[in-house]
Order: structure tokens, then sequence, then C-alpha cells
């Protein structure tokens, strides 16, 4: 990651996080269906990732950022079950409070939140994701 991409506002971060998960599929002009080159965006895994487990103060910021940008369903999925499940995992004890008032107060976190998994988080952490998420779209439930 180059020293420009690691001080980019919160935004732009989330913006390139969309594009970089969005659905490839592209069709052209005659349309058909072609890959889209998304390496151009290669670089906002990294920088996820080091939030994810370095900086968790700056994932759930992040993460709203995304959300403000109504994402298709293929980026919700992979910011559930990734990003902010792996958070969960490793600094639950640290971040649940946060995400229990996000999740309260913020509907679309707490659909999001739906989609995590308990990975290895403490079973008071997971209880206390549980207690807050909208599990409604997730694994077959009905909206």
């Amino acid at each position: 990651m180059s020293d420009n991409q690691s001080t980019l506002p919160l935004a732009q971060i989330a913006r390139a996080y969309v594009d970089h998960y969005s659905d490839p599929r592209v069709w052209n002009e005659e349309k058909v269906l072609i890959e889209r080159d998304n390496s151009a965006t290669d670089w906002v895994v990294d920088r996820v990732i080091d939030m994810t487990y370095e900086q968790p103060e700056q994932l759930l910021p992040l993460v709203l950022e995304v959300l403000k940008l109504d994402p298709p369903n293929d980026v919700i999925e992979v910011l559930s079950a990734g990003p902010l499940e792996d958070c969960l995992a490793k600094h639950g004890g640290q971040v649940i409070g946060q995400v229990e008032l996000l999740a309260t107060s913020n509907p679309l976190f707490s659909r999001l939140l739906g989609g995590v998994w308990k990975n290895t988080m403490t079973d008071e952490v997971w209880s206390r994701v549980q207690a807050v998420w909208d599990r409604r779209g997730w694994d077959g439930i009905p909206e």
C-alpha cells in the first residue's frame, strides 16, 4: 500500500471497498459478459485487513461509511462475514459496546450484523451480538 493510500479519508476507502467487492461481471455494448478488472483497488483489501486486526477503532467507522453507499449484496456479504466478523472475533471485548450502540441505533448496521457467525468470539460477545442483530434476509430467513 502506498503512503497516499494509508492516509485516505474513510469515505474514499469505503468507495474503494465497494468498488473492489461489487459483482465483477460487466456487460459490454454488445451485451456480452466480460470480467471487470478490479486490480486498481487491490490495495483496499490490505488496508481493511490492517483495520480489522490492528486498528479496530477505525473499522466500525469504515463499516458505517460503506453502508452509507448502499452497496450491493455482494459487498454486504463480504463485509459482514469478513471484516466485521473477524473484528468481533479478535477484538470483541473491546468493540462490543460500540457494536451494540450502532445496532440499536442503525437498522442497516443491525442487519449487517445478522450475517456474522460466532467464529472465535467469546460466548459473552456472541450472546451480545445475537441480542442486537437483525437476521432477516440471512441464511434463508425471510425479510
